[in-house]
């Protein structure tokens, strides 16, 4: 729940947390072949809204079904993502301050 007096969209954008510049996720061989199944199935059904529960069902039948040799592409996909979240990654240096570390000897309420 949110605070009284405050919408559930401002709540969301106040307790988001991260660094907007870190990069993005890598993404695995699956994901790459979701996002395609996800693009012929709006270039087939433009207007039909995905029902997400059938949708995910019927690309991971499709997927197991799949040979190694068509999966292949997708692990190539996967292979440049990954090469670019490490370049990324090594590039990208964390806003630094972050929180102060206590001291552990230091009593746990003022006296």
């Amino acid at each position: 729940m949110h605070p009284p007096g405050m919408t559930a969209a401002d709540f969301r954008v106040r307790m988001a947390k991260g660094d907007p510049k870190k990069p993005k996720g890598k993404m695995s061989a699956y994901a790459f072949f979701v996002q395609t199944c996800r693009e012929e199935h709006k270039k087939k059904n433009p207007e039909v809204p995905v029902n997400f529960a059938e949708f995910s069902k019927k690309c991971s039948e499709r997927w197991k079904t799949m040979s190694g040799k068509e999966k292949s592409k997708f692990d190539e996909m996967a292979k440049a993502d990954k090469v670019r979240y490490d370049r990324e990654m090594k590039d990208y240096g964390p806003a630094k301050g972050g929180k102060k570390k206590k001291d552990p000897n230091a009593p746990k309420r003022p006296p």
